[in-house]
């Protein structure tokens, strides 16, 4: 059996959740890179998150009428620890027979580098 594990977590400009501080961190959205791959192993896929606030989809809804939720995760304020923590505890229940099978779950929360490549599920 195959589990999935979090080998590391930053915005996808590469910085770290310690690093980065948002204008307002109760009103926010970041883009975060989880590479997420098989325990135990070397190898690790991309998994892009958007991490938002209530209040910046309260903005962008008033702005624009709507909000598209797809991998998003929606948090009180940012707190780069307790984020880490919550992806940790979503990538980290899954597990399965195959990579792909695990990856395919662990995209149900972020956009799997290779979802939509037709042949192509995954490198690790």
């Amino acid at each position: 059996m195959i589990t999935a594990q979090l080998k590391g977590v930053s915005t996808i400009d590469m910085i770290r959740l310690e690093d980065y501080k948002p204008e307002n961190p109760t009103c926010f959205r970041v883009f975060i890179r989880a590479m997420v791959g098989p325990r135990g192993s070397e190898g690790a896929e991309a998994f892009t998150i958007t991490v938002c606030t209530p209040a910046w989809v309260e903005k962008e809804v008033e702005k624009d009428g709507f909000v598209v939720g797809r991998h998003y995760l929606v948090v009180r304020a940012y707190d780069p620890g307790f984020i880490e923590k919550l992806i940790r505890k979503f990538v980290e229940r899954w597990s399965g027979e195959s990579w792909s099978e695990v990856a395919e779950k662990v995209a149900r929360i972020g956009d799997w580098e290779f979802e939509d490549y037709p042949g192509l599920k995954s490198s690790t």
